[in-house]
């Protein structure tokens, strides 16, 4: 089969699933292309998208999630359509032309504006090959109602009454899971991983996370972990594409030795196994990466929105604890590396989450069968 796969670069997470499910696909013989939506749209459009997300997410984030909140509040009337739709709508013509050249079979998204460039796509040009949507946060993100994918692919099975209840059929959700790298599921000894990164063979090691575009209050957070935290205990701070935060921490590491900063970085799956405690902002991808790996986790809410919606999540099935600031998330990590039966337990219900769902969803794309206990209806999908 020939299958596109169409992202945007509003944030990394969706990116990463992207690459997993190519990755997925290829190794099973199907021909997979990965496109940016965005870049439909006119000269500059997704550079533009993309720049002013960053700069909201790491430096408005507190207008950013106001924005988010009105957007949930939102009640369509019948026949409209979001100002997110008719923004896309301006990549669709150029996209059309693209999908009819490719001779795709079938398309898959992880991102709710692709899908509403296809929706818009199967109004107006009647196009009939089948796509798939992947949702990569816990919840029903605003517009995921608008779009008339043939299956709405949601992260767990316990979200199907908040889908079905924004009017999307329980037939066409499909708890499979958020698809990850293969890597994330692997076990890694702890001292292996970190002798490859050249970290400390002892001691405890916090791993402190900002997500792809790196925001935060993240090198606060760093410095008290340090002063509040067992003489045992290092902190490792991935920074992500933040050069400048990563820059900062380089020369307050200078006089820390229990500091490790680290820039954007391919081998998250092997920090994550070296790590003890992690925390992290509560992006959807990072907590599943968290949940996979089976790391006792503190999500500390840096950028209110759907990462608020992911955190409530993660704390009301006990898979991680929840922070708001840097004192509470300090206090947090005390609290676990002071208590192991609470983070051997808060791993153990992490194991709750959907397994190997870049294989389940290459299955359904390609026709081949899905287990019926992975379905969210009774119908077996063939």
């Amino acid at each position: 089969m020939r299958i596109l796969i169409l992202t945007c670069n509003t944030g990394g997470g969706h990116n990463a699933a992207a690459s997993a499910l190519r990755r997925e696909l290829e190794s099973r013989g199907h021909t997979c292309s990965v496109a940016d939506a965005l870049s439909f749209g006119p000269r500059h459009f997704s550079e533009a998208i993309s720049h002013l997300h960053t700069i909201a997410y790491r430096y408005f984030p507190r207008i950013y999630g106001m924005g988010y909140r009105k957007k949930e509040e939102r009640v369509l009337q019948q026949d409209e359509t979001s100002f997110e739709y008719k923004m896309n709508a301006i990549c669709v013509p150029r996209l059309y032309r693209y999908l009819l050249q490719g001779s795709f079979d079938a398309i898959i998204t992880p991102h709710v504006f692709p899908a509403e460039m296809l929706t818009r796509l199967r109004r107006k040009y009647n196009y009939k090959k089948p796509f798939y949507f992947i949702a990569t946060d816990y919840t029903c993100s605003p517009c995921v109602d608008e779009i008339t994918p043939d299956y709405w692919i949601i992260p767990d099975r316990r979200l199907i009454q908040e889908f079905s209840a924004r009017g999307i059929p329980e037939e066409k959700l499909l708890p499979l899971g958020i698809p990850t790298n293969p890597a994330m599921a692997c076990h890694v000894d702890s001292a292996v991983a970190r002798r490859q990164l050249h970290l400390p063979q002892t001691g405890r090691m916090v791993l402190v996370m900002s997500g792809s575009i790196g925001c935060g209050p993240v090198t606060a957070l760093a410095l008290k972990l340090l002063r509040r935290l067992p003489r045992d205990t290092f902190v490792v701070v991935v920074c992500g594409k933040n050069k400048s935060q990563f820059r900062e921490l380089q020369r307050y590491a200078r006089f820390r030795e229990k500091l490790y900063p680290v820039g954007f970085t391919d081998r998250m799956d092997l920090f994550l196994s070296a790590a003890d405690i992690a925390v992290t902002k509560p992006g959807g991808l990072s907590c599943t990466e968290l949940a996979q790996k089976g790391v006792p986790a503190v999500l500390m809410l840096s950028v209110p929105g759907c990462e608020s919606r992911n955190l409530e999540f993660f704390t009301r099935y006990g898979m991680a604890l929840g922070t708001t600031g840097v004192r509470d998330t300090v206090s947090a990590v005390r609290r676990l590396l002071e208590n192991p039966a609470m983070m051997k337990g808060m791993t153990s219900l992490q194991r709750s989450l959907p397994q190997g769902a870049a294989a389940a969803i290459c299955e359904l794309v390609s026709g081949e069968h899905i287990p019926a206990d992975e379905q969210s209806g009774s119908a077996e999908i063939k």
